[in-house]
């Protein structure tokens, strides 16, 4: 017998492109589709390991200005009082983007997407950029609003464009 296909099935695909050359570092890109809706969610997470004495330096040289973030995190007093448990990880993702098509279930799908990627590096400390971006209409998108993570567990790191999941508010 064939099975049926669930028409509100969520697909998650994560793929990766990395140099292997202790250069780079790894860079993620994470896609959410829905299956009756035809909503779809991207992210771009860029990772690195702490082990690899360049760490901060393949934040500094990312595509995207990572900066403030590679700062912070060498700032190991700061992370602590925001999230112990993340002086204990291994590796370091930033969501550095995420892109939702479907403004009606946006903030659910970006919500669903962010969760998911979270499980899948769930023994890395997790970071989020929220450079406020507007749209043609002028409108801040919702997915670099602070208040809209915020309502999913991640908090301010200050001097910072960015937020970060705690071990302790993950899903």
């Amino acid at each position: 017998m064939a099975e049926q296909s669930d028409p509100d099935a969520t697909a998650f695909q994560l793929t990766l492109r990395t140099t292997d050359n202790g250069v780079d570092p790894e860079i993620w890109r994470a896609t959410i589709r829905t299956g009756s809706a035809p909503g779809v969610a991207e992210a771009t997470v860029y990772r690195v390991h702490y082990a690899n004495p360049r760490w901060v330096e393949q934040l500094q040289d990312a595509k995207v200005d990572l900066t403030s973030i590679s700062s912070a995190f060498v700032d190991r007093e700061l992370i602590s009082l925001l999230d112990e448990s993340s002086l204990f990880t291994d590796n370091l993702c930033v969501i550095s983007s995420v892109h939702v098509e479907d403004f009606r279930d946006g903030p659910s799908l970006s919500h669903e997407l962010v969760r998911r990627i979270a499980r899948v590096f769930d023994g890395d400390t997790i970071t989020l950029l929220t450079a406020r971006r507007t749209g043609d209409d002028g409108a801040t998108g919702f997915w670099a609003d602070r208040a809209h993570w915020a309502a999913i567990g991640f908090v301010d790191i200050p001097g910072t464009m960015s937020m970060i999941l705690p071990v302790g508010s993950r899903p």
